[in-house]
This record gives structure tokens, sequence and C-alpha cells, in this order.
């Protein structure tokens, strides 16, 4: 189970980038298994815990303390588990009242239908712009993934590559790698992740009955606007552009 990382440098310590990649791949790790899978029990156990409350209070807002104390405090009801499970299916795979599609072309596309211009499609530009991300380093999506590509949790999953990537390629001594690793975390963050999340966590406030995954998705928003000042700080503005723009 993954666990909060120690805390994500600021966005005026760039210095610290080489030593908290792999807390950062592991926050992003984290994410991406919160919106690709139900709620595993462990999971729930070690969001209340005291140890991951406090470490919140140290490194997020208010606003993100408060809305995972809600979420402990709804944690004391027995059919908790349960009920979080059946929200994950209601808010991200089955169609309804609740459901959300958590794909980034719903939320930023639109398409020429008839002579009119259509939103909220599946598997539009910013699906097959994100595939081109996922070619340049050679991400290998596993077979059996039936997801498509601009799903959230495949995002946040490719963020956590490029952090192993980093520290890999610092481990190896080979920093013209681990700065194109952090440029491309800096720019997919800018052109994709960031161009939506916020507006997929105000549906997901406005849909859940559960405290749950409003207080996943405001910790996602807050700690990815967070990691984009601090690979910017180090690296420079991104371009925001939406395919890669790297030669080599």
């Amino acid at each position: 189970m993954e666990t909060l990382p120690d805390q994500p440098a600021a966005a005026d310590d760039a210095p610290n980038l080489a030593e908290m990649a792999v807390a950062r791949r592991d926050l992003y790790r984290f994410l991406s298994a919160a919106f690709l899978e139900a709620p595993r029990p462990e999971l729930l156990a070690h969001l209340r815990d005291d140890d991951f409350q406090a470490a919140l209070a140290e490194w997020f807002s208010p606003t993100v303390v408060e809305n995972f104390q809600r979420v402990a405090e709804a944690m004391d009801a027995e059919t908790f588990s349960d009920s979080a499970r059946l929200e994950f299916t209601n808010l991200f795979l089955v169609p309804g009242g609740q459901h959300i599609a958590p794909y980034e072309s719903v939320f930023r596309d639109t398409r020429e239908i008839d002579g009119r211009e259509v939103s909220g499609l599946l598997m539009g530009q910013s699906a097959l712009d994100v595939q081109q991300w996922y070619r340049l380093a050679a991400l290998e999506i596993r077979s059996d993934f039936k997801e498509l590509p601009d799903h959230i949790g495949l995002e946040f999953h490719y963020l956590a590559y490029l952090c192993d990537r980093e520290q890999a390629f610092g481990d190896a001594g080979d920093s013209a790698k681990q700065t194109r690793a952090r440029e491309m975390q800096r720019d997919f963050l800018k052109a994709h992740v960031l161009s939506w999340l916020g507006d997929l966590a105000e549906k997901i406030r406005a849909k859940a009955k559960l405290p749950l995954y409003p207080a996943i998705a405001s910790l996602a928003v807050e700690f990815c606007q967070r990691d984009l000042a601090t690979l910017e700080a180090a690296l420079g503005p991104s371009s925001g552009k939406p395919i890669p723009a790297y030669v080599n």
C-alpha cells in the first residue's frame, strides 16, 4: 500500500528535486490507484491513521486537512467500506445520476457533428495527444488494461512513471535525461492534467455523497498545482503545448 511521501519540495527549493522524485512518484501512484480502482480496506484504514492526519496537517492546506477529517469521521459507520466501493462504481464506472466520465476528452474537447459543436464525447483529440506523450516515454500499457488513454488515473500513472525514470536517470548519472524527464512532467501537468483536473474535482464535489472522493480530488489539485510550480521554478515556465515538443 502506498503512503503519503515525505514533504514535496517547495517552489523555491528547486535543488531538492533529486531528493523528491521517489516521494512525488509515490503520491502520483496513490492518486492513480484512487481513481482506477475501488478503495481497498487497507487504504481506508490508512486514511484515518493519526500519522496520516498529522502529515496532511504539515504538508497541505487547512481545506485538504478538513476534508480528510470528515472522511475519518464518516468511516466510523460500519457500512462505510461497502458504501465507498459503491460510490466509486456510481461515480466512475456505471452511467447514472452520479456518473462522471473521468476522461480529459469529455471535459475539454469538442467535435463537429451535423454542423454542430458537440462536447462531452469520448476519445477526442486529448486522448490522441496523451498517447504521443506515453509513446515518447516508452510507457507500456498492459494488454488487459481497458481504460481509455486520457483517464485521469492513467495520466497520474504516467506522471509516476516519469518520476521513476527521473530517479533512475539520476542514479545512472545521466543528467540530460533526468532533466528531460522533469521537463516532461512539467509540460504534461500544464498541458493536460491541470487543464481539466479542477473541473473534474468540482464535479466530484457536486455529485459525491460521501466525503472520500472530494477529499482525494482536493488533495490531487493542490499537489499538482504545487508540483507544477516546483518544476517551473527549477526549469522555467512550460509552453503548455498539448503534444510533446521534444526532438531527442
